[in-house]
């Protein structure tokens, strides 16, 4: 199984990522499932942090849609390495729900990143404890 890591920058003219999260997760939601992807999808102000994981071919196609896709740009390839089993279990996407204060998903993501190697929670807990 594969798991790449990667962040971008929005191209949404408000310049915050999560104005176009709505949309992501509608498509993510019903492609991810039926390809096998699981992970974990972060905004922070400009900025996408995402972990994408599954069979090889499925996130190899993903990582081309996503190179293709005009709402965000600058993907920085962090992590790519092959994994035997999912860290992020049967998770379509998580993200940080509009009504969730910024505290409240930080805490929630701790939580979410406990059974994760502490190569792949590394990066994002660097931003939960910034």
């Amino acid at each position: 199984m594969r798991q790449i890591i990667y962040t971008s920058i929005t191209t949404a003219e408000s310049g915050r990522a999560s104005d176009d999260l709505p949309a992501i997760l509608r498509i993510a939601s019903a492609r991810n499932g039926l390809d096998g992807i699981t992970g974990l999808l972060y905004t922070e102000q400009d900025g996408y942090l995402q972990t994408i994981e599954g069979p090889e071919e499925s996130v190899a196609d993903l990582l081309a849609s996503l190179r293709a896709d005009p709402r965000h740009r600058d993907i920085k390839i962090l992590l790519d390495r092959t994994v035997e089993e999912r860290e992020f279990g049967d998770w379509m996407m998580v993200h940080r729900e509009r009504r969730e204060t910024v505290d409240d998903f930080d805490r929630r993501l701790r939580r979410l990143l406990m059974g994760v190697s502490p190569e792949t929670a590394e990066y994002f807990r660097a931003l939960v404890d910034a």
